[in-house]
């Protein structure tokens, strides 16, 4: 049979249940604030970078990308058509200058000389008959113009002595016109002979010129075919590493193609290039700063290509340490260039948060907090950001990434 429920037990156990419910409410009012006080927005330590707001100077620089190259690379080309007969050294190998890398097949070029050499004494002896044949001529002409010149005299003569008749009654007018006649006519054969002379001369001289220039030409020529036969022994012009050879034996190969490329693999620039914009902050000697991970090595602007290609300036870096260990061939660099110095300003450390001058949203670390702050940031040197506005000495900022963050304006440093 049941049994009626006293109402004492029935109030107790209507205790127990609201204790119970009781308890269970204060466990999950106490676990909520405990995982609210876990999950509340905050950052350790030890996943953020800060930096202390100091003075000091800061070399402002414009930053570039740059790639180490030899700093002397020369490209040996084949001077003509021929094909490879032997090859004497490997990509890699250390070259002494002077020594041979590979050799070609001259004997064209070795025909082609010989019949320079024939073809240049033929314009030699050739100018040299020319200058016989004037000369003999022009000295017939010359014996020539003796001889009518003594010839009027003789004539000059004879005239006077009939016009010296014809005043003593001894001659007549006849004979007078008559020496006149023939001396006018030997003066217009002299005069006649004289102008053929310099016609002769001037033609002579023309004649030699022509044959004269026709011999320099063979002889540049074969100045130029002797230089092609000492370019196409394929030799190092240098000490140097040999970094390309075109070691396929009896293959051909056209004028003007690579055969080798020599290489100073012990000393290097920087070829850089930077955007245009900062095309009028950079110029010829101005000090750069080549950062390879966390070393520096300084050097100069050489070169600058007057050329934009893609917006972009390429000049050349001079390293005053060319030599450095740290420095291979094809590394990539970045580099800084300085164009001015703030000699003491207020400067925080320079990382990725940092694109240029202008406003920021920066976290300044007070106690266990970081609170967001609008701060202005100027120009920077490769390690150093220079602040105008927002921040005062002896701070600390937060200069990790916190783009996270964005929708905060304070958070718990953990």
């Amino acid at each position: 049979m049941d049994t009626k429920l006293s109402p004492e037990f029935i109030r107790k156990r209507r205790n127990r249940q609201i204790a119970n419910i009781s308890l269970i409410a204060i466990a999950i009012i106490a676990a909520f604030a405990i995982l609210t006080s876990v999950l509340r927005t905050g950052i350790s330590r030890d996943e953020i970078y800060t930096s202390v707001v100091d003075r000091g100077a800061v070399d402002i620089s414009i930053g570039a990308v740059g790639k180490v190259v030899p700093l002397s690379e020369e490209i040996i080309v084949s001077p003509v058509s021929t094909k490879v007969l032997e090859v004497y050294k490997k990509a890699g190998e250390t070259v002494e200058a002077g020594e041979t890398i590979l050799r070609l097949d001259l004997a064209t070029i070795n025909a082609d000389i010989e019949n320079q050499k024939d073809e240049m004494s033929m314009k030699r002896y050739k100018l040299e008959q020319q200058r016989q044949e004037s000369q003999s001529t022009l000295s017939d002409l010359e014996m020539q113009i003796r001889i009518d010149e003594m010839r009027i005299k003789r004539m000059e003569v004879l005239l006077r002595n009939e016009r010296y008749l014809d005043s003593i009654g001894a001659g007549t007018s006849d004979k007078i016109r008559q020496a006149e006649l023939d001396y006018d006519v030997e003066l217009l054969k002299l005069k006649q002979l004289k102008l053929k002379y310099e016609n002769e001369k001037q033609n002579a001289i023309a004649d030699i010129r022509v044959l004269e220039l026709d011999y320099s030409i063979a002889q540049k020529n074969a100045h130029l075919k002797n230089k092609m036969l000492s370019e196409a022994q394929v030799r190092s012009p240098r000490k140097a590493t040999l970094t390309m050879v075109n070691d396929q034996i009896g293959s051909q190969v056209s004028a003007g193609a690579q055969l080798a490329i020599v290489s100073d693999l012990e000393h290097y620039k920087v070829d850089a290039e930077i955007s245009d914009s900062y095309g009028s902050r950079i110029a010829s000697g101005s000090k750069v700063t080549v950062k390879i991970a966390s070393s520096e090595l300084t050097g100069i602007v050489g070169n600058i290509v007057p050329s934009v290609k893609d917006g972009l300036i390429n000049f050349t870096v001079l390293l005053e340490d060319n030599a450095n260990t740290l420095l291979r061939s094809g590394l990539k660099v970045d580099v800084y260039v300085i164009n001015s110095i703030e000699s003491d300003a207020m400067r925080i450390s320079r990382r990725s948060y940092y694109t240029g001058a202008g406003d920021y949203d920066l976290w300044v670390i007070s106690g266990n907090e970081a609170t967001k702050r609008k701060v202005v940031l100027g120009e920077s040197s490769y390690n150093y950001v220079v602040v105008k506005e927002g921040l005062e000495e002896g701070e600390t900022v937060i200069i990790s990434d916190m783009a996270r963050y964005y929708d905060k304006n304070t958070i718990k440093i953990k």
